[in-house]
């Protein structure tokens, strides 16, 4: 039986590579028909440290999806956190053909090609572009225009753009796995619409990414990023401080730290025993979880303040009606983060957390970036539909002319 459409989402991550590839069904939803995960400690920071390592990551967690889902994967969308990014806004603009009057989906993407077209330093690349609103013969505030009549349609969008060695890197990368990229989306830009409602952006909302060597914080109000910012900190630093602590190696202080962590000393117990072994020492030794916290809690209380730094203008708190949103492997797994956070932030948190499909936050951002795809597919799709009943209402008027005259 021949299968429907398939898509491939990659979240490319400081600490692993993850892979999800899924089919579209007739219905418009995707059924997941592999995954893959991959240790990988060759992008740090947004910056690729060893090509052939990444690449052998990117090939495991592909590999692993495929004899899942017994299929070849050639393309993907890409998820990844970068630092020195910087988002600019632009406008595009495009002629509609007279002869049609009526735009379409090609003229949607022309008019994105076009927003591209900017004066940014030739060290930079540009990585993703977020229309903000189209607008249709001066008529602004439309996101969907397809279908409509006009003239002259615009786009006002968000430019993402990076140094350009890190994305040839990154492409670099792919190109050796045999990898097509489709598109690239930074993580905040990926699970927005799966892990924030309507009512929370409409209102304003932060959605702070913690990973393992980077902390992405984006902050939403309707159609508008008021805020982006990167952070070079994340959970491979409250490993480490607990690696050194410890004096653990640092691949067992990240164990230790997903078992038995908690951010806050007060929430820890002292009953709560934790065997383990120092490097040089022959004999175990054990601790108690308040031990374990207290080397966690200064830490996290660190990243948290620099984050609260970044929700700052001119010294005045941004006004998040919504609160924010926590999500990523770097601090939310930690007991005692959340509330943690909401006492340093000042604002309610809750941890973003999606149950689609039944997996787990690894696979958030995967998920993410297949919802993107899809969105875009059905939205293709219902436009090959409208053109379908437009050409058949032609043929049935046609045929009763013939008929009858």
């Amino acid at each position: 039986m021949a299968r429907n459409e398939i898509i491939t989402g990659i979240d490319l991550g400081s600490s692993k590579v993850c892979c999800l590839v899924a089919e579209i069904n007739e219905s418009g939803n995707m059924d997941i028909l592999g995954y893959g995960i991959s240790p990988s400690s060759y992008l740090k920071k947004g910056n690729v440290v060893n090509i052939e390592g990444l690449t052998r990551s990117i090939n495991d967690a592909v590999n692993q999806a495929e004899t899942m889902a017994n299929l070849k994967i050639e393309e993907a969308v890409v998820g990844l956190s970068l630092m020195n990014v910087d988002i600019l806004r632009n406008k595009g603009v495009v002629a509609i053909p007279k002869s049609t009057s009526e735009i379409t989906n090609q003229d949607v993407e022309r008019v994105i090609q076009a927003a591209k077209i900017l004066a940014i330093s030739p060290d930079r690349d540009v990585v993703q572009v977020i229309p903000r609103e189209f607008i249709v013969d001066g008529c602004e505030g439309i996101n969907d225009p397809v279908g409509m009549v006009g003239t002259r349609l615009e786009v006002d969008s968000y430019i993402v753009t990076a140094p350009i060695t890190v994305m040839q890197n990154i492409h670099k990368c792919f190109q050796r796995a045999g990898i097509l990229i489709n598109n690239i989306y930074l993580k905040p830009f990926a699970v927005k619409k799966i892990l924030l409602s309507w009512d929370e952006i409409e209102m304003g909302v932060a959605l702070i990414d913690v990973g393992a060597t980077i902390t992405e914080i984006a902050v939403f109000k309707g159609n508008d990023i008021v805020k982006y910012a990167t952070l070079p900190v994340g959970g491979d630093y409250i490993t480490n401080d607990i690696a050194v602590g410890l004096r653990l190696p640092f691949n067992y202080a990240e164990i230790v730290k997903r078992r038995y962590a908690c951010a806050q000393e007060s929430l820890a117990s002292e009953k709560q025993e934790i065997e383990i072994q120092s490097i040089g020492e022959v004999s175990t030794r054990r601790i108690n979880q308040k031990e374990l916290a207290s080397i966690i809690e200064p830490r996290v209380h660190e990243i948290i303040s620099l984050i609260r730094k970044e929700l700052e203008f001119d010294n005045q708190k941004i006004n998040l009606a919504a609160g924010g949103v926590i999500t990523g492997s770097g601090l939310l797994p930690i007991k005692g983060t959340l509330d943690l956070a909401q006492k340093i932030l000042g604002m309610p948190l809750r941890g973003g957390k999606t149950e689609m499909y039944g997996y787990d936050q690894t696979f958030t951002v995967c998920l993410g970036l297949l919802s993107s795809v899809i969105s875009s597919i059905n939205f293709n799709r219902k436009i090959i539909e409208k053109q379908k009943q437009r050409v058949s209402f032609l043929e049935r008027a046609k045929r009763f002319l013939r008929e009858y005259f």
